[in-house]
């Protein structure tokens, strides 16, 4: 395997039909989890497991992705959270602060200034690279939830997404609805796809339709075809962590 790839792509933090999503019968909880399984190459290895937790308000929002590789993987101390905290706009998530903290090395953000129209990326306190943002734009975390405004849109958006190391100019369309096995279980989706012209930014977004849209996979390729691919293996929704869909779907057999 290529671990210097699998440690890039971590930090990126049945056929598909072309037709309108259908809408989900209701907007997710305000909070709850979801457990992923994390893959990695063509055969699909796993190599770990993955926590995201979300919080959404009616003005503000926060998200975190703590990811920790087991195994082989493990052995090269690839462990770290990512953390998306923002507002809530009519354009939908808006960005606050990006970060990413890796064991042994430097936290690393970025800092999206709205009045300004800028996003700074950084290392420790240090600027980096800095560029122009615009109503909409995101970073790669909060880009799992705001793919769910666009899916409901049945529309293409053009949005800057912001890591931790760059901000790439993107594409974010809606292919179409699939049936995924999963971890979980069988889920209907809503298959989305974030990419950049260049190649340095592909992410699969796959939405339940069972479950308010909330992000079930989430396949990210780099430019060299490295593939990591998360798989919903677990769903909580609310405070008090109620499972939800593992249950209906095993209890078929």
């Amino acid at each position: 395997m290529r671990w210097r790839a699998l440690a890039g792509l971590l930090l990126i933090g049945a056929a598909v039909l072309a037709m309108p999503v259908r809408a989900a019968a209701a907007e997710p909880p305000a909070a709850g989890s979801i457990g992923f399984d994390v893959h990695y190459g063509e055969r699909g290895f796993k190599v770990g497991e993955a926590l995201h937790q979300w919080h959404i308000g009616e003005t503000g929002y926060e998200l975190r992705l703590n990811l920790e590789a087991s195994g082989l993987a493990g052995l090269f101390g690839i462990q770290y959270e990512q953390r998306s905290i923002g507002a809530i706009d009519r354009h939908g998530l808006r960005p606050e602060r990006f970060s990413v903290e890796q064991r042994g090395r430097k936290p690393e953000s970025a800092h999206f200034d709205w009045a300004g129209g800028r996003v700074s990326i950084r290392r420790g306190d240090t600027e980096r690279r800095s560029g122009e943002i615009r109503p909409g734009d995101q970073d790669v975390l909060s880009l799992w939830h705001q793919a769910r405004r666009v899916a409901r849109s049945g529309k293409t958006a053009t949005v800057a997404v912001a890591t931790s190391k760059s901000l790439k100019q993107a594409t974010l369309e809606v292919l179409g609805e699939e049936v995924l096995e999963l971890p979980i279980g069988r889920l209907e989706t809503v298959r989305m796809r974030a990419y950049a012209a260049d190649g340095e930014l592909d992410i699969g977004i796959w939405l339940s339709l069972e479950h308010g849209l909330l992000p079930v996979r989430i396949r990210i390729e780099d430019e060299k075809g490295a593939v990591l691919d998360q798989r919903a293996a677990r769903i909580e929704l609310g405070p008090a962590g109620e499972a939800a869909g593992a249950g209906k779907n095993s209890n078929k057999n």
